[in-house]
């Protein structure tokens, strides 16, 4: 029981911890991120329980499936001010998980033959403070330098370093015509917030990437619908008949909880 348990535990943390680094590590790459984490997981998890049974090896590959999939959808949900600080928290939750599980597998081991390992690792004392070492790498360096790696991308280096690859894309817009409508979406928000339509009017909806991620544009109750993919622009006609507010998200999971919204504001002609 206490190795089907170790190759969970073992499975679930490695693959979370993983995802939570792989999505800051490959920028706008979310769907390799999670491919990788659960790879990673799902292999750790196996490792660790082919000592014990084929109940084990199922147990610790989806559990390190599960948890590289979740590691990257809890870094894809969350704003992007709290990045640092979900690093250092997953990185504290793992490696003290970890520590757990090494002292509960210490007590399944007989004393006889715990004296006998002359090891640091085969120390509580010894090992708490490797994984704690490690804990604190990722905390003040790795940590650091992925979030510069990732979020490092959105100044323009060609331009006014004081200024957000948002503005600079602002600056750098083609001339729009009447007829014309340009979105920038970023992480994770929409520039403009509040958008104006007159109604039973084509209008050609542009929505600008800035961001490190996909982003779309759907305003909700219709099937207005575009998507751009980082970096990059997708437009679509549009026309709306009812006047009123509608409302306008990103409909890839997390970004709208993350603050990707924009009123539409349909004003008769």
């Amino acid at each position: 029981m206490a190795g089907m348990m170790a190759a969970m535990v073992q499975g679930m943390t490695i693959g979370l911890g993983v995802g939570t680094l792989l999505v800051i590590w490959l920028p706008g790459e979310i769907f390799h991120a999670t491919i990788i984490s659960m790879l990673i997981g799902g292999i750790i998890g196996t490792v660790s329980g082919i000592p014990i049974s084929i109940m084990a090896i199922l147990d610790g590959l989806l559990s390190g499936i599960m948890g590289g999939m979740m590691g990257t959808m809890f870094m894809v949900m969350i704003p992007t001010s709290y990045t640092i600080a979900a690093i250092k928290i997953m990185s504290v939750l793992c490696t003290g998980v970890l520590f757990l599980l090494f002292l509960m597998l210490q007590g399944e081991i007989k004393l006889e033959h715990l004296q006998k390992r002359s090891s640091l690792l085969s120390k509580p004392v010894s090992m708490f403070a490797v994984i704690v070492l490690f804990a604190v790498i990722i905390i003040l360096g790795v940590g650091s330098d992925l979030h510069n790696n990732y979020y490092g991308k959105q100044y323009n280096n060609t331009a006014d370093p004081n200024a957000t690859h948002e503005h600079q894309l602002e600056k750098n817009l083609p001339d729009l015509s009447k007829n014309e409508l340009a979105i920038i979406a970023n992480e994770f928000s929409f520039s403009p917030s509040t958008i104006h339509m007159n109604a039973n009017e084509k209008i050609k909806i542009i929505l600008y990437n800035a961001g490190n991620v996909e982003h779309d544009f759907e305003i909700v109750g219709t099937d207005i619908h575009v998507h751009a993919k980082p970096g990059q622009r997708s437009s679509v006609i549009a026309t709306l008949e009812k006047t009123g507010e509608y409302r306008a998200v990103c409909t890839l999971p997390g970004h709208q909880e993350a603050g990707m919204i924009s009123a539409v504001r349909v004003h008769p002609l």
